[in-house]
């Protein structure tokens, strides 16, 4: 048994405009996540392979058309415990009724593996962050990174077309299209 998370992906178009978000950060002496452009949409711990990637598999194969995603706003999450000086600068996706249900609908299995990695994305938890990470940044610097992202416009709705499932930290196992309709 092994942890997991599940991702939301994006279309070719959104994930090229965050990546050239993120190579800016790069540029400008920012930290930015290795992982994919994507939002989490769950997060497992001692949990089978199998048990997740059925579960993502037959999720997927009922859903058909893209998830439509606004990424018009940035948030910030803030210092944790350990790391007071920096923050997690995001884009918040708008949260419409198909993207809530969709996030709600898919822990509707599995929802008792998601504790420690995963408990901030369970739904028995109750509040969760959906985000799609740009950067890590200073939290005396929040306002220069903050123009640096906004100087990078997306400007049409995003799509969610696949989500794939990744053995923590970042092995990815398996994509699993969004069945288009």
């Amino acid at each position: 048994m092994s942890n997991y998370v599940v991702l939301m992906r994006f279309d070719e178009e959104t994930e090229g405009n965050i990546v050239g978000i993120r190579n800016l950060m790069l540029k400008s002496g920012y930290s930015v996540p290795e992982w994919p452009p994507h939002i989490t949409i769950a997060a497992y711990e001692n949990i089978e392979e199998n048990l997740i990637c059925d579960w993502t598999s037959e999720f997927t194969s009922k859903h058909s058309g893209n998830i439509e995603v606004a990424l018009n706003s940035l948030s910030v999450l803030p210092p944790g415990s350990q790391n007071t000086d920096s923050a997690v600068l995001c884009y918040n996706p708008a949260h419409s009724k198909p993207l809530i249900d969709f996030y709600y609908q898919f822990h509707e299995r599995h929802e008792e593996y998601c504790t420690g990695i995963g408990w901030y994305n369970s739904i028995e938890h109750g509040r969760p962050i959906l985000h799609a990470t740009i950067g890590i940044v200073k939290v005396k610097e929040l306002q220069t990174a903050i123009e640096i992202i906004l100087s990078y416009k997306i400007s049409k709705p995003s799509k969610i077309l696949a989500l794939e499932v990744y053995k923590y930290p970042m092995e990815l196992i398996k994509r699993y299209e969004i069945t288009n309709t």
